[in-house]
């Protein structure tokens, strides 16, 4: 039995020090070297060529490197096995850490004493406190509903929006498109964790943040396909959003020409936030396989929209 191992061509080596750590009798070899098609039983993916998992006439299941799923949403052939989503504890405390970094940024305008120290300038102000400051987080799947409960436990007044109800402890749980449009106006800090795919793509338009309240800061650790980045832009040039903390865009890596990078409200991060640990990952694999194998399904199974 092989597993095919294929990370986007990034940290393979890494992986496969994790791979042989944690099923060390199991044969793992990398997308595109010498090997029997045949012999692959399971394949480790992100961003794996479209088509190609049909070359493996054995395959019995896939494991995706990441939570997302837009990749395999956008693929044309698709095998009839199994296909398993990452949700690792690892992952969602890290995107709930660089969350809570920016909403401290803006609660306590960091950009003023940035400012300040620019012109040698000592002068205090006072800072708004955390249960003063009301943030939504868009999106109550596993890691939004784990980041809007840090937020939570952090003092910051947490509401959690989903199309679907969903009940975080200490989170106040919105559902509907109603319900959003009239929340908005209320939230000082939007945080967006929505999926990519054919109902979100740019769900996040001029429409949704002209509902926001004036002034109120937005949090992109999604997809960058969810939001018009044009409508976003526009904005924040109004003055309708006073800041953005973006980290994911349409285009990675975001083009040197982008206004995003020098806009003096936007900050840019390098899709960094949650991003996925080669050791800490491949043991969630590698539990979930022996799982697979005793006829066990999985959690987070991946669902192909129609």
């Amino acid at each position: 039995m092989t597993i095919l191992l294929n990370n986007d061509g990034h940290w393979h080596d890494k992986y496969l020090a994790a791979l042989a750590h944690y099923l060390p009798d199991r044969k793992a070899v990398e997308f595109g070297a010498d090997y029997d098609p045949s012999e692959i039983k399971y394949a480790i993916i992100w961003k794996h060529p479209d088509g190609d998992l049909l070359n493996y006439p054995n395959l019995k299941a896939v494991f995706s490197l990441g939570s997302g799923t837009d990749y395999l949403d956008a693929y044309q052939a698709f095998p009839d096995v199994p296909v398993f989503r990452m949700i690792d504890p690892n992952m969602a405390e890290d995107m709930a850490l660089y969350t809570l970094y920016w909403i401290i940024h803006f609660q306590r305008g960091m950009e003023v004493l940035r400012a300040q120290q620019k012109k040698a300038q000592w002068k205090r102000y006072v800072t708004t406190l955390a249960q003063e400051v009301k943030v939504c987080v868009l999106g109550q799947g596993a890691i939004g509903g784990h980041i809007a409960q840090v937020l939570s436990r952090n003092g910051y007044e947490t509401y959690g929006w989903s199309r679907s109800e969903k009940n975080f402890e200490d989170v106040q749980s919105i559902s509907g498109e109603d319900s959003l449009l009239q929340i908005l106006p209320e939230m000082d800090i939007v945080v967006s964790m929505l999926p990519s795919n054919r109902s979100t793509r740019y769900y996040l338009n001029k429409d949704i943040f002209a509902a926001m309240k004036r002034g109120s800061a937005f949090i992109n650790i999604s997809r960058g396909a969810v939001v018009d980045e044009d409508d976003l832009l526009a904005a924040l040039d109004s003055g309708q959003i006073s800041a953005a903390a973006l980290d994911v865009f349409h285009q990675e890596p975001l083009p040197k020409n982008s206004a995003f990078w020098s806009h003096p409200k936007v900050h840019v991060t390098p899709h960094m936030s949650g991003a996925t640990n080669p050791f800490t990952s491949i043991k969630i694999i590698a539990e979930n396989l022996k799982k697979f194998e005793k006829g066990i399904m999985p959690d987070y199974q991946y669902v192909r929209e129609v």
